[in-house]
């Protein structure tokens, strides 16, 4: 009886300890020629947007109300790229160009509200998703 005990509890404490593990410190260099960690080629991001202001704009006019008379602040685009969540896997679902902006939209009677923060995403010059706030857990830019 006794060993049956020590084996349950050998094997329970094996179980228990063997999810600590901490996950793999990310490699900086190259595989088989692609760059792998802090090094990013401008072919897996795709073009830089180049009508970013413009395309940011137009989507926005039809999304918010009255965003014809707000007012936008831009950033420059920066590469990024977004993971899928941790039930999927945690593979790369989106690569491609971020432009960080804030929209400040007028209320009925004509005051300026707050400016608030998006994260528009950019597939070459198509926007894929834009994202409230200034950061977002799945999302890793790579220039900074």
């Amino acid at each position: 009886m006794t060993k049956t005990l020590k084996f349950i509890v050998i094997v329970t404490a094996t179980t228990l300890f063997s999810g600590c593990v901490p996950a793999p410190k990310p490699q900086v260099g190259s595989i088989l020629g692609r760059p792998v960690g802090g090094q990013a080629s401008s072919t897996e991001y795709g073009l830089r947007p180049y009508n970013y202001v413009s395309s940011i704009k137009s989507y926005f006019s039809n999304k918010l109300p009255r965003a014809k008379e707000a007012q936008y602040k831009f950033s420059e685009p920066k590469r990024a790229y977004k993971r899928k969540g941790l039930a999927y896997g945690g593979d790369v679902d989106w690569k491609g160009w971020l432009v960080e902006t804030s929209v400040a939209t007028r209320n009925r009677s004509g005051r300026l509200l707050t400016p608030r923060p998006y994260m528009v995403l950019f597939s070459g010059n198509q926007i894929v998703e834009d994202i409230l706030g200034n950061s977002h857990k799945l999302l890793v830019k790579v220039d900074k």
